[in-house]
C-alpha cells in the first residue's frame, strides 16, 4: 500500500500540507507534482512562508481524500532537490506553465518527501479499513488497539465497539481485527481489567 498510498495523494493532487511556524501549526492546499520511486515531489516559490517553513522544520505532514472517501495521510522528512527537477516537474503539470511561463519559473524551488509513515483509510467501506506503510528509513507503527494478556474474557470490549472490529475467534480468545479498528478507545474505556493496549503512535 505504501505506493498506492503515495500515488492516491498524486491522483488527488491538491492535498492539505502542515508544517510548523513559531511553534504553532499551519497548513495550505498543495499540488503533489509527482511521486516517483516512493517519493513525494512539490514545490512552491521562495517568497512564501512555507518556503522558509520547510528549510526550517525539514519535515512535513500531508493529507487528502478522495470523492469515495479513502483517506491518505503522510508525515515525513523533506529536502530541497536539483532545480534539474523543475523541467520533469512542468513536464508532468503542464498547467504550471500558465502560472510561472518561461524563466519565470526560476522563483520556484522543489522538494522531495522522501522518508516517512502513512496510512490509508477507507471510509467508504463498511467497515472501514485501515493501513499503514513505511518508506524510506521509517517504520511503520501497527495500527489499532490490541487486547493483551490481562484479558479475562468478559466480552464487554464485544459490546462496546462501535463497528464490531472486535471478534471472539473459536479458542473463545477475543481480538480486535486492526485493519477495521477506527481507534476510537471506547474498549479501552470500557475494560475493567486493563486488558486493552493502545495503538502505535502514527
Amino acid at each position: 500500500m505504501k505506493k498506492n498510498g503515495l500515488r492516491i495523494l498524486r491522483q488527488i493532487k491538491s492535498v492539505s500540507f502542515a508544517t510548523v511556524r513559531d511553534g504553532k501549526p499551519e497548513n495550505r492546499i498543495i499540488d503533489v507534482m509527482m511521486v516517483e520511486d516512493d517519493k513525494l515531489y512539490f514545490l512552491t516559490a521562495r517568497g512564501k512562508a512555507f518556503h522558509k517553513q520547510l528549510q526550517d522544520g525539514l519535515s512535513v505532514a500531508i493529507s487528502g481524500m478522495t470523492p469515495d472517501y479513502l483517506a491518505v495521510r503522510v508525515k515525513g522528512k523533506i529536502t530541497a532537490v536539483e532545480r534539474s527537477w523543475l523541467d520533469r516537474i512542468f513536464e508532468k503539470n503542464p498547467m504550471m506553465n500558465d502560472l510561472y511561463p518561461g524563466e519565470k519559473r526560476d522563483i520556484l524551488d522543489p522538494f522531495c518527501l522522501y522518508s516517512g509513515v502513512g496510512e490509508t483509510f477507507d471510509l467508504g467501506s463498511h467497515p472501514p479499513q485501515r493501513e499503514r506503510f513505511a518508506f524510506g528509513d521509517h517504520q511503520v507503527s501497527l495500527p489499532g488497539y490490541r487486547i493483551n494478556d490481562a484479558c479475562t474474557a468478559c466480552g464487554i470490549c464485544l459490546e462496546a465497539c462501535p463497528i464490531k472490529a472486535v471478534l471472539l475467534d473459536d479458542d473463545g480468545n477475543y481480538l480486535i481485527e486492526a485493519s477495521r479498528c477506527i481507534e476510537c478507545g471506547r474498549c479501552f474505556e470500557h475494560c475493567p481489567s486493563n486488558a486493552i493496549d493502545k495503538p502505535g503512535v502514527f
